[in-house]
């Protein structure tokens, strides 16, 4: 069955695989001892080692969760992401590719349109502070800015392309292939591949 060729190769694609060696499994020694010296310290909340504790940690957890193909636990690290910060696209384009393994296809496009929206929004408003910034001749931050626009432009155009291939199970052939384009045009060449399967008669 075609679904089954074409999940396995979306999960073998996802770009936001973070560095996860770098996340959050546990603190160093010294970190602890610093902590036990510090008086300051003795009046935070205690949590425990390697527990998440922001919407990125539970982004990184879900990942690895997902990798092991725990996909409720990664579901719910999702879920958990987006609560912590409701304007996170990475955290909603994780979660819409498991709704999208799990044939979840409307559930899944809502969160691909939440995080192609956000990431728009983002690459938007970035240019147009760093065009200020430019008049301004603060060209440090205008570089920050243009930076951060770009950053974004993976995100959005991988949502773009697990939206098309939801689209393509929804039988909208058009917005599938207009979708896959404009990641492929944004830089995901892998979209063209599917461009050749899906849109190329």
């Amino acid at each position: 069955m075609k679904i089954f060729a074409v999940l396995f190769l979306l999960l073998s694609s996802s770009s936001y695989v973070l560095a996860q060696e770098n996340g959050v499994e546990s603190k160093p020694e010294s970190t602890k001892e610093k902590t036990e010296k510090a008086p300051a310290a003795a009046n935070k909340p205690k949590s425990k080692v390697g527990e998440p504790s922001t919407a990125t940690d539970f982004l990184l957890r879900g990942k690895s969760k997902q990798e092991a193909d725990d996909l409720e636990g990664a579901l719910a690290d999702y879920d958990k992401a987006i609560e912590i910060d409701d304007k996170f696209p990475r955290a909603y384009l994780a979660r819409g590719s498991i709704k999208f393994i799990l044939q979840e296809f409307e559930a899944a496009i809502i969160d691909f349109n939440v995080a192609i929206d956000l990431a728009e929004k983002e690459i938007g408003a970035s240019k147009k502070r760093g065009n200020v910034k430019t008049i301004l001749e603060d060209h440090k931050g205008a570089t920050k800015e243009f930076k951060k626009a770009a950053s974004m432009k993976p995100i959005l155009a991988e949502a773009l392309f697990y939206r098309g291939n939801v689209k393509f199970f929804l039988d909208d052939k058009t917005g599938c292939c207009e979708d896959l384009q404009t990641s492929g045009d944004l830089g995901y060449l892998k979209a063209y591949n599917y461009i050749r399967k899906y849109c190329q008669d």
